[in-house]
């Protein structure tokens, strides 16, 4: 599993990235919107990599993983029984 810490900065990414997408809206979509876009989500991802993490869904793998096991389950198989 991925450090902890590691996964904890990237949702600060995620939270900074979200903050930042939420403006880019705030008054509504626009032509430009695309453009302005794909910065924000290249900052995010840039992160990630530095982080250790190669993609958005790795991170959010990893970071499914920590709350899983914070919630005292060994495994993702060990928490998907739980509902079955």
């Amino acid at each position: 599993m991925a450090d902890k810490q590691k996964i904890l900065a990237g949702r600060n990414r995620v939270d900074a990235y979200r903050t930042a997408h939420t403006k880019l809206y705030k008054h509504g979509w626009h032509k430009g919107i695309p453009e302005d876009h794909t910065p924000l989500l290249n900052i995010m991802l840039g992160a990630f990599r530095g982080l250790g993490f190669n993609t958005i869904q790795g991170f959010f793998d990893a970071s499914e993983l920590l709350n899983i096991r914070e919630l005292g389950f060994t495994s993702r198989e060990d928490f998907d029984r739980m509902w079955k």
